[in-house]
């Protein structure tokens, strides 16, 4: 093999290869944050001198994240790319965002909005029959109670009449059970029935009413929701008065 062909068959040809970016990257960033131990001992800053030196190092230290921000950008963007050309891709076919809805998802929004009224009728009709197995299961148990009351120990007859009537009233409660259990469903397809789901909303129909009870019964939520509103509006306008807030004046080096 020629020099020419090797082209490291030189003096120095043995030295190791050039560091990768994010080896060189996190050696300058651990060196810049070994001198920042060195400068940040506790100590205060006591001369125009030092404050200049540690002005350049937050400097340094400024451009390394920068350049240690784009190079994880770099290393960042075939896969970034990827994901965004696989999404663009799908969006259209199952895509569920306040962008784009998928034809997958119009379609079941379309076909659940079209099942919900007769689910609806169904689950009337399921909840009609089970009051009515409810209130025939209750009949027949006073019926069965009132039997075992007005028989005596000593009349056969009677007393097997009660048991009679009380295995009637058995049977009508599990009847009873089962009605309570059963559901409007539509079940084509070998996956899971469609059915029904009761959903809640809220209305605020007295923001006044509910901020005092919200105050008796949720302060901690109240407190930290109050907390923010108030640091934006100070954000906002520092100079503002609040009534039962303080404002701090604050500097930090920046």
């Amino acid at each position: 093999m020629t020099v020419l062909e090797n082209a490291r068959a030189t003096i120095g040809g043995n030295n190791p290869p050039e560091p990768l970016p994010f080896e060189a990257i996190s050696q300058r960033i651990d060196g810049l944050y070994d001198e920042a131990k060195n400068w940040l001992d506790g100590d205060p800053v006591t001369s125009q001198e030092m404050a200049d030196g540690l002005n350049l190092l937050i400097d340094m230290i400024r451009k390394a994240e920068k350049e240690a921000d784009e190079l994880r950008k770099a290393e960042n963007k075939p896969y970034d790319d990827g994901k965004a050309e696989v999404q663009a891709r799908y969006a259209p076919l199952i895509g569920k965002t306040k962008a784009v809805k998928g034809k997958t998802v119009l379609a079941l929004e379309s076909a659940k909005k079209a099942l919900t009224p007769w689910l609806e009728k169904l689950e009337a009709e399921k909840r009609e029959a089970e009051a009515k197995a409810q209130a025939e299961a209750e009949a027949k148990r006073r019926a069965a109670e009132e039997a075992f009351k007005a028989s005596q120990v000593t009349d056969l007859a009677a007393r097997e009449e009660a048991e009679r009537l009380n295995e009637v009233a058995n049977k009508a409660e599990i009847a009873a059970r089962v009605a309570a259990k059963d559901k409007a469903r539509a079940k084509g397809g070998a996956g899971r029935a469609t059915t029904l789901r009761t959903y809640y909303r809220h209305e605020l129909t007295d923001p006044t009413e509910f901020a005092r009870w919200a105050w008796q019964h949720c302060q901690h939520e109240m407190y930290g929701f109050l907390n923010d509103l108030a640091k934006r509006m100070v954000d906002g306008n520092p100079h503002r008065e609040l009534p039962g807030v303080k404002i701090h004046e604050e500097k930090k080096a920046v």
